[in-house]
């Protein structure tokens, strides 16, 4: 299982329609669309002795996103652990071993940051977004989120029913 962890201050094109907007892009002002693409940080990937892949670009702005991309999304479970990753990533933020769930939100919302997270078919992502002098914080932040984060039954409890709605909707909304 490989794990990558992305750290950036750079804005990225991509997704559904995302063909359309650069074309709109393009040809609205070629010149300036090439002058910044000229000027997109390279990304150098590094690999620590633990084996984590590490992403960087600096852009030097001024914010930035730190993330840890993990492959666990629904591509790698079965009937045994359907939807364990996308369960897990909603625990995740629930609390740590020094850090309530009240405490972790104070210390994200103090620093004027974002925290988030999804879950795919191929991975589960957990990111922060925040002010470039405050990396090392959000990095702390996610180490801690995703090596110390608590599973106390009532907060499992808690999450199965709001996972069970959320399954609810997506067959409401098939059936419409």
């Amino acid at each position: 299982m490989a794990s990558l962890l992305k750290l950036s201050g750079s804005l990225r094109v991509y997704g559904r329609g995302s063909q359309q907007l650069f074309q709109r892009l393009k040809s609205s002002n070629a010149a300036d669309f090439r002058a910044a693409l000229v000027n997109v940080p390279p990304t150098e990937v590094t690999q620590l002795d633990s084996g984590l892949r590490v992403a960087s670009e600096d852009s030097g702005s001024q914010t930035a996103t730190v993330g840890l991309w993990i492959d666990a999304g629904s591509r790698y479970e079965d009937a045994r652990n359907n939807g364990v990753a996308h369960f897990l990533e909603h625990m995740a933020f629930k609390g740590t071993a020094k850090r309530s769930q009240t405490d972790l939100e104070l210390e994200v919302e103090n620093m004027g940051a974002h925290l988030n997270a999804y879950t795919s078919r191929e991975q589960t992502v957990f990111y922060a977004k925040c002010l470039s002098k405050d990396v090392p914080k959000a990095v702390e932040v996610l180490s801690d989120i995703i090596q110390n984060s608590k599973l106390g039954e009532a907060e499992i409890e808690r999450e199965r029913g709001v996972i069970l709605r959320e399954m609810q909707e997506v067959v409401s909304n098939l059936r419409k």
